[in-house]
């Protein structure tokens, strides 16, 4: 949390217990207390989200994602929290061919990693379906650049959007997940939720093969 919101918290605290000090009704500063925590989570989630640059966090001792997946990143933005993940690449029952047909992808020679992303809502704890997520990296030291749909995926972890990938190789990325306005209807209230694309900024660093950077996480 950055000192300004940190700021805002303790004044909107300190605001809530003096307005209401001496009134009969002890239980709606109480109310207003329980909310700001998560009003300070967002704004700060927000902060990290939108615009401005991830926070590096160097890795005592480099992971292979290959070997075990590594949470790259996690951030707040605009009512959800998006989990970028990186690990091995895998199989995958999808479908396939013109036609379509359900068959077993296997992951070709170039695939190495599986880029994967959680996309939830905080207020419910509940992974958000149909929404187009787009992942696009930066590699800063070639300016080489790479974009791919992660389409949604059933696993072990639940709901999630991935796919495989041979990224760009070893160097540092500067990435960004775009999620696109979830398709399901809303109820009235919720009308405005989600109403706009959603962008994410994440840092991480390979060498050779393994990571040893990533994206400071919220908790």
């Amino acid at each position: 949390m950055t000192n300004q919101t940190s700021k805002f918290c303790r004044t909107k605290i300190f605001k809530a217990t003096k307005e209401t000090t001496g009134r009969r009704p002890c239980f709606k500063p109480m109310k207003m207390l329980a909310t700001i925590p998560v009003m300070c989570f967002l704004f700060a989630g927000s902060a990290a989200a939108d615009g401005s640059e991830p926070v590096v966090k160097k890795l005592v001792q480099a992971a292979n994602p290959v070997e075990n997946a590594v949470l790259v990143g996690r951030v707040a933005a605009d009512g959800m929290v998006l989990q970028l993940e990186l690990e091995g690449s895998e199989p995958m029952w999808m479908q396939m061919g013109n036609p379509l047909v359900w068959g077993e992808h296997q992951p070709v020679a170039d695939e190495r990693y599986h880029v994967e992303v959680k996309v939830t809502d905080p207020a419910t704890k509940t992974r958000i379906p149909y929404a187009g997520i787009t992942f696009a990296a930066t590699l800063t030291e070639t300016g080489k650049t790479m974009s791919m749909s992660l389409p949604p995926m059933w696993g072990s972890s639940g709901l999630h959007y991935s796919d495989n990938s041979a990224l760009l190789g070893d160097g540092t990325y500067a990435a960004t997940l775009t999620v696109d306005v979830p398709t399901f209807q809303r109820e009235l209230k919720d009308k405005a939720l989600w109403s706009s694309p959603v962008n994410a900024k994440f840092h991480f660093k390979l060498k050779d093969g393994k990571l040893t950077e990533v994206s400071e996480a919220i908790p």
